[in-house]
């Protein structure tokens, strides 16, 4: 039994391990970035044309990607600054999310700012 306990808590601080400090993928990050300055673009035209349901499917388009790369460990800068910055950002998604429901154009305005900033800070601190 004692044994059992042992492999249980080696695999499963390995899996912990694992995702906690996952490898930087360039490629994945590429491809977030790229699709992320596409959503920008769409979003703009979104804003413009007051299509806040169109609006809020790209901010929470950008939340998931990225989402999918914060758990990664950047080769430039540290950790805790990449977790911040994309936890900033995701949250800035959600909380423009929350203007489009509202059809607050100035709130939605003032939060594509923030994630305009934080991506251009994000680059700045990891590229």
């Amino acid at each position: 039994m004692k044994k059992l306990f042992v492999v249980l808590w080696v695999v499963v601080f390995s899996l912990v391990a694992a995702q906690s400090f996952a490898e930087y993928n360039k490629e994945q990050v590429v491809n977030v970035m790229q699709a992320n300055a596409a959503s920008m673009g769409a979003l703009k035209k979104a804003t413009e044309s007051k299509d806040f349901f169109m609006a809020a499917e790209t901010l929470m388009g950008i939340a998931k990607a990225m989402k999918s790369i914060e758990i990664m460990t950047p080769p430039k800068g540290s950790k805790e600054e990449w977790d911040k910055n994309h936890q900033t950002l995701i949250n800035m998604a959600l909380k423009g999310i929350g203007a489009c429901g509202d059809q607050d154009s100035d709130k939605l305005n003032e939060y594509i700012g923030e994630i305009n900033k934080l991506i251009k800070e994000g680059h700045g601190m990891f590229k």
